[in-house]
């Protein structure tokens, strides 16, 4: 069995890195513009459109969301808080996943 020149096997490894990340990069596009569609069905009308909550504090402004608050908005979410109405049921995992995409890529902008 014969070795590959070390610098044709970094470029392969590079090449299949590159390949892996775009392919990773249009995933997550795509479940970006998943969460926007779900989030202007189900959310705009009480957040905001793309986030911009005009309402005055009545409801939670989304952009307030850290990285680490993932857990607490699928459970707010879910089973609902205050005003909010729970989505269990009506929103499963993965459409809550493409929510939470999108909140993340605006706010981390």
């Amino acid at each position: 069995m014969s070795r590959l020149p070390a610098s044709l096997t970094a470029q392969m490894v590079f090449a299949l890195v590159s390949t892996a990340s775009v392919a990773h990069a249009e995933t997550d596009a795509a479940k970006v513009e998943t969460g926007a569609t779900v989030y202007g069905n189900y959310c705009s009308s009480c957040h905001g459109e793309e986030l911009k909550n005009t309402s005055g504090g009545v409801t939670f402004d989304l952009r307030r969301l850290r990285a680490e608050d993932r857990d607490r908005f699928v459970t707010a979410t879910l089973d609902g808080k205050r005003q909010m109405p729970p989505w269990r049921g009506a929103l499963d995992m993965t459409q809550i996943d493409a929510i939470w995409a999108y909140i993340r890529s605006i706010v981390d902008r």
